[in-house]
């Protein structure tokens, strides 16, 4: 009987760092855009270690380096990531020492799922130029895709050694540390990210459920109420400020919350699921219901959580006589 389903805590720690480091290589970026299997193995193709014998397309051939490159930023900045890879790889074929372009095809891997590329990538950078801190963040991200939270963690600890008041890094240091099951660890960094950077909502619902998974509800429904109030209808923040007010058994504002998340139907279904949890069968009986009278063509879900709270409320009464 699962509730809604929440993305991981590393989808908003990436919603956060992504789009930062693309603007570090080709302007602001508002989405990122998955390839295809046909893309990725032509892109796989393009990347194999004989790549340099091939010949570039026959439209870009003749085109100067700067040109070259300019077409490159064009693709990145329009988000078309097969383009601007191959573009910026054609031009590492003549000039492999150019790490400032090495780093944008580590973050344009990175950014497409391709970790061990990424990490390639980002390595040959570090290698040669081990002080570059945009290099250490991006392959500390990497390492939070993979779950090597230790790894993430001396990335992220290093780009602060260097540069202690980066918001972005010590979002990520406390994202890596609750990931890798140290809440308190997390905590204080995430605290520390929210005072450099206190508008930023990822930040603190990163905070409340650090706060969350020490049991420290109350200070968890504060941090999400300060997320609330700068983005009232963020259905993130309603539906973690719905599950931490449930968590204390604060059903009516939890209800509200839930349904300010975006789904009156799937509010009362979470609602429910916690009474049934107490063994508050008709209580949750009725949210069930609720959630169906709403949305009839309501998922199997709730169907299902409404019969089996019947049942413990037929077997309880039955009990009871």
């Amino acid at each position: 009987m699962p509730h809604k389903k929440v993305r991981p805590l590393l989808a908003a720690a990436l919603a956060l760092v992504l789009p930062l480091l693309l603007s570090q290589c080709a302007g602001k970026q508002t989405a990122v855009r998955s390839f295809s299997e046909k893309e990725i193995a032509k892109l796989q193709d393009v990347y194999s270690p004989d790549y340099s014998k091939r010949m570039p397309r026959t439209d870009q051939k003749t085109l100067p380096p700067d040109r070259l490159e300019a077409l490159g930023e064009v693709a990145l900045q329009n988000r078309d990531y097969e383009s601007s890879l191959v573009t910026f790889l054609q031009i590492l074929q003549k000039d492999p020492q150019r790490y400032d372009l090495r780093y944008k095809v580590g973050v344009i891997f990175l950014l497409t799922g391709q970790l061990e590329a990424a990490k390639q990538e980002l390595a040959r950078v570090l290698v040669a130029q081990p002080e570059m801190v945009k290099a250490h963040e991006a392959l500390g991200l990497v390492h939070l895709e993979e779950k090597n939270y230790s790894l993430a963690i001396d990335e992220f600890q290093l780009v602060l050694s260097r540069e202690p008041n980066q918001a972005k890094s010590r979002h990520l240091l406390g994202v890596a540390f609750l990931e890798g099951g140290r809440p308190e660890k997390a905590v204080n960094e995430l605290k520390r990210a929210a005072a450099l950077d206190p508008g930023q909502v990822s930040t603190l619902v990163s905070l409340g459920q650090a706060f969350m998974k020490l049991k420290k509800y109350q200070d968890a429904v504060d941090c999400f109420k300060k997320g609330q109030a700068l983005a009232p209808q963020d259905p993130k923040v309603n539906y973690e400020l719905g599950m931490t007010l449930a968590a204390q058994k604060r059903y009516p504002e939890a209800l509200e919350a839930f349904i300010k998340a975006g789904d009156e139907a799937q509010a009362y279904n979470n609602i429910g699921v916690h009474y049934f949890g107490e063994g508050r069968y008709e209580e949750a009986a009725k949210c069930f219901q609720k959630a169906i009278e709403l949305r009839p063509t309501f998922y199997q879900e709730a169907r299902n959580n409404l019969q089996r709270a019947l049942e413990k409320l037929h077997q309880s009464r039955k009990g009871d006589g």
